[in-house]
């Protein structure tokens, strides 16, 4: 995934930035709704959104419940509201769900029937929405705007909202038309004329089917519904048939190309899910690359990667990185993650980012590496 491109992708994938933004992406989340192993408690699910002011609670516990929560939702749905709200969240929901009010009313708003919003709001939806009718709603929509439509002016940030929505659309549609060095080159105008004259229908991403178990299922669910803390977890079920679905959301939307920026560890994209989930498979490429993002301007983002990881290999990898022993930066962010990677660990998460103690984590490691019990990180989603 492209972060080249972050202010179109906040404004069609809005949800990632309220999920993650608030703290450290790995903080356990207070109104966190984990997939269960067993019964789905619907009756707790509709308590926790008719009490919540929390969008995200919404749309989590509409990915656990499904269509049980369907009465819950249409009390608290409300046209015209964005995804920062309950009511815009419960619409998507419901949309996402299959019901067709919710959709003609997110097609009304785009349309500017009855919005007092702008259409990104509406792009935003439809794009979390993201089933076929959806799908074809903001094709339609490129197609019948050749030229920009700016936003943005009032806040000295004018962006073409066509370009966020095939941002949004690569990530959730499977065969997109953006091939980096083949017949396509992504552009709107590509997606324009592969949605008038492509021989393939869009295909948007779907996975929950793949599996029986309810648990699996959910995480699924999960993913679909843009939680991609649930790849995480995915990959750690230990079921060997997540993994062709994991390198199959890897390779959807635009090409990543390299971290740019410095909002690690705050907000992570697709591709840090996938690439954290391989390499806890064991994928020598995938921890490859995250063993050389310690090296870089991203390595908190590194450093959180191989907690996720954890075990003796990312452990090593993180007391061997070639990085300077005295960079504070680093070693605050090193004792942090590596005190919750084991049992016992020789120094608090908040000592002081020193040389020194940095040299006594190698010393407890060289000593315990044999004998250390590591730490099974919970569930994230």
């Amino acid at each position: 995934m492209n972060r080249r491109i972050a202010m179109p992708r906040s404004v069609v994938r809005h949800v990632f930035v309220l999920l993650f933004c608030s703290g450290s992406i790995f903080s356990p989340l207070s109104f966190a709704q984990h997939c269960p192993y067993g019964r789905i408690d619907v009756a707790a699910l509709t308590a926790q959104i008719d009490k919540t002011s929390d969008p995200t609670v919404i749309l989590r516990s509409a990915a656990i419940a499904g269509p049980a929560l369907l009465p819950a939702l249409h009390r608290l749905s409300k046209p015209g509201m964005s995804m920062e709200t309950v009511a815009g969240a419960a619409q998507v929901s419901l949309a996402k769900l299959g019901d067709e009010n919710a959709m003609a009313e997110l097609i009304d708003e785009l349309n500017g029937g009855r919005a007092f919003n702008p259409p990104s709001t509406a792009i935003q939806k439809l794009l979390l929405v993201g089933n076929s009718k959806a799908i074809t709603v903001l094709l339609n929509y490129l197609g019948v705007h050749p030229t920009p439509v700016w936003e943005g002016w009032q806040v000295d940030n004018p962006h073409d909202i066509r370009r966020g929505i095939i941002i949004g659309l690569g990530d959730i549609l499977k065969e997109a038309p953006i091939r980096k060095n083949g017949k396509y080159q992504g552009t709107i105008e590509d997606w324009v004329s592969w949605s008038k004259h492509g021989e393939l229908k869009p295909n948007p991403l779907s996975i929950s089917n793949d599996f029986q178990e309810p648990y699996l299922q959910c995480l699924c669910r999960k993913i679909e519904w843009g939680f991609p803390m649930a790849i995480i977890d995915l990959g750690a079920t230990g079921d060997a048939r997540s993994v062709p679905i994991i390198q199959e959301l890897g390779n959807m939307g635009y090409p990543f190309e390299g971290y740019a920026g410095t909002r690690a560890p705050y907000i992570w994209l697709r591709h840090d899910y996938v690439e954290t989930a391989l390499a806890a498979w064991g994928d020598a490429e995938a921890f490859a690359i995250i063993e050389h993002e310690l090296q870089t301007n991203a390595f908190q983002t590194a450093i959180l990667k191989l907690q996720v990881i954890g075990g003796k290999k990312a452990m090593a990898a993180l007391l061997d990185a070639n990085v300077d022993p005295g960079y504070g930066m680093f070693n605050h962010a090193l004792f942090s993650s590596l005190s919750r990677m084991v049992q016992n660990p020789p120094l608090p998460g908040n000592a002081n980012p020193t040389t020194e103690n940095r040299q006594a984590w190698g010393e407890w490691w060289a000593k315990n590496k044999n004998t250390t019990k590591f730490v099974r990180p919970s569930p994230y989603e």
